[in-house]
């Protein structure tokens, strides 16, 4: 069931929550982003599309199966815009 309001905590939804929590507590994964804010300056579309790339080129290579399908759309729920704006506020 997909329900209209997914918020968790103050994020639109987990998977985004999620990503952000590890951008910020992951040490490679700090820094990496970090420089992604460094090179796009204020822009928060490029930054934001630079974070997606991100987290798709990281994702592991799984063979075909419900895992590696949930696990994909996961990544897609993450709201890339809303970590970028965040990452520019900090």
């Amino acid at each position: 069931m997909h329900e209209k309001n997914r918020g968790y905590n103050g994020w639109s939804n987990y998977e985004t929550w999620n990503f952000k929590l590890w951008l910020d507590n992951d040490e490679p994964s700090y820094k990496r982003t970090q420089e992604l804010v460094k090179a796009c300056g204020k822009d928060e579309f490029e930054l934001a599309s630079n974070l997606s790339d991100l987290a798709h080129n990281e994702a592991p290579e799984l063979h075909a199966s419900f895992y590696s399908d949930v696990m994909m759309a996961s990544v897609r729920e993450v709201n890339y815009l809303e970590v970028a704006r965040s990452l520019l506020e900090d």
